[in-house]
């Protein structure tokens, strides 16, 4: 009798010593659980924040403008695959899905920074286990989370800066450069000057179609600026080809802070004519030589 009593108090024991370790464990897990959420959220947002304005610049070069001024993403938010093992055979098959956009900041900027994606959907399942739901700016609602949605999630992240910067710091900027009387092209024009180029702009009569004529070495780039709200059509581009010719140019630019129809690109392209927005002529030179 004695001896089963014992028993029973040793069993007892031993259950509560189990109970207490797997309490132990579970406490340590959502604990290594929560760490690895936000050491993931952080990281996100700290590379979104440094690449801030690098990201609107590849936002807004990336925007397609149609003739009635709708605008188009798509080729900024990219379609990259969701699952592990046929992103390691996209990447590794060097696949157009990562080549630009937000799946090329995810694949040089965030995944360069994780080191592997074993890491980084480690750290992305940690994530989704302390954090069931998403704010989805793509689609503009709150949902539940499922594993799946990694792109969903990072794409979200840099369009809420991005509308943030639009919304705050980054317009405010521009129009109090407009507010102080400086015009489109003299804006271009500082952007080219900083970037080693001598510039010089055109009479405002009789400029054939060209505001400014940027020069460095043997080129001599002609510049036509266009600060609308719609996008560029054909005309613009029939009147910086023929200013080329008139100020014998060796390169005819068109700059536009709204995008071009479909039917100026396929213009520009069949003249030679390289359309660009404001925030790519700090690479001009590089842009001429792609």
């Amino acid at each position: 009798m004695k001896f089963f009593f014992i028993l029973i108090i040793f069993i007892i024991f031993l259950i509560f010593i189990i109970l207490r370790d797997y309490q132990i464990k579970k406490k340590k897990f959502k604990l290594n659980n929560a760490l690895n959420s936000n050491f993931f959220i952080q990281t996100i947002n700290n590379l979104i924040e440094e690449n801030k304005y690098n990201l609107l610049e590849e936002r807004i070069r990336l925007r397609e403008i149609d003739a009635y001024g709708n605008e188009d993403y798509k080729k900024w938010i990219g379609n990259p695959p969701l699952d592990e093992k046929a992103i390691v055979k996209n990447i590794f098959n060097g696949s157009k899905r990562f080549k630009e956009g937000i799946p090329y900041f995810w694949e040089k900027v965030i995944l360069k920074k994780f080191g592997s994606i074993e890491l980084f959907f480690e750290k992305w399942r940690s994530y989704c286990n302390e954090n069931p739901t998403i704010d989805d700016e793509i689609v503009g609602s709150t949902r539940k989370l499922e594993t799946e949605d990694w792109f969903v999630f990072i794409a979200s992240q840099i369009e809420k800066s991005c509308l943030n910067l639009i919304e705050n710091d980054y317009s405010k900027t521009i129009n109090e450069s407009y507010k102080k009387g400086i015009r489109f092209e003299n804006y271009c024009m500082q952007i080219l000057k900083q970037n080693g180029w001598e510039v010089k702009e055109t009479p405002n009569t009789g400029d054939q179609g060209v505001d400014l004529i940027a020069s460095i070495n043997d080129l001599r780039i002609c510049i036509q600026c266009k600060n609308h709200e719609k996008a560029i059509g054909n005309k613009a581009v029939q009147e910086i080809s023929a200013g080329k010719l008139f100020w014998k140019g060796t390169h005819a630019i068109l700059v536009s802070k709204s995008g071009f129809t479909k039917s100026a690109q396929q213009l520009a392209k069949s003249n030679k004519v390289r359309l660009i927005n404001e925030y790519q002529l700090k690479d001009l030179k590089n842009l001429l030589f792609k």
